[in-house]
C-alpha cells in the first residue's frame, strides 16, 4: 500500500538551508524531502520520549543561547527558578563572543523537567536545549 503524501512549503534562512543541504550530502539522504521526514520523525520521537519522563529524576540540561538577545538571560533564569526544582549545579561557558552554554543539574519531577526544557526551547535566541534524565533519586 502506498502512503499518501502531503506537500508543504517552508521558509528558511539561506545559511540554514545551505548547512542542511551539506548534511544531506554527508549523511546519505536521497533528497531534502527524505531528510526532512527523518528530522520530523526524530522530533516526534524525542517529544514522545519527553512526555514519558515521570517520577523523581536528576535532569542534566545543555542550553546554548545568545546572551545579547534582549532580556534572554533573565528569561532563562526566571524559567529555571520558577520551576521549583532543586538546582544542584550550574555552569556557564563562553563558547564564542556571541554564544554561551549553560549546563544545569536539577533534581525534581520528570514531567516538570520536561516542561522546563520545552519552555527553554521556545525562547527566541536559544539555539539548543538538550535534557538527559537519570532515574536514581532516593
Amino acid at each position: 500500500m502506498t502512503e499518501e503524501l502531503a506537500r508543504i512549503g517552508i521558509t528558511l534562512p539561506n545559511d540554514l538551508l545551505a548547512h542542511f543541504d551539506e548534511l544531506i550530502i554527508n549523511n546519505g539522504h536521497a533528497s531534502r524531502s527524505d531528510a526532512v521526514r527523518d528530522a520530523l520523525r526524530r522530533y516526534i520521537q524525542y517529544h514522545e520520549w519527553m512526555n514519558d519522563v515521570k517520577g523523581e529524576r536528576i535532569g542534566i540540561f545543555e542550553i546554548v543561547y545568545n546572551p545579547v538577545k534582549k532580556g534572554l538571560p533573565a528569561i532563562i533564569e526566571k524559567i529555571i527558578f520558577e520551576s521549583n526544582e532543586i538546582l544542584l549545579s550550574s555552569m556557564r561557558v563562553h563558547i564564542t563572543s556571541d554564544y554561551y552554554m549553560r549546563i544545569l543539574v536539577l533534581r525534581g519531577e520528570g514531567e516538570h523537567l520536561a516542561k522546563m526544557a520545552a519552555k527553554l526551547t521556545a525562547q527566541k535566541g536559544v539555539i539548543h536545549v538538550k535534557i538527559n534524565t537519570v532515574n536514581f533519586c532516593e
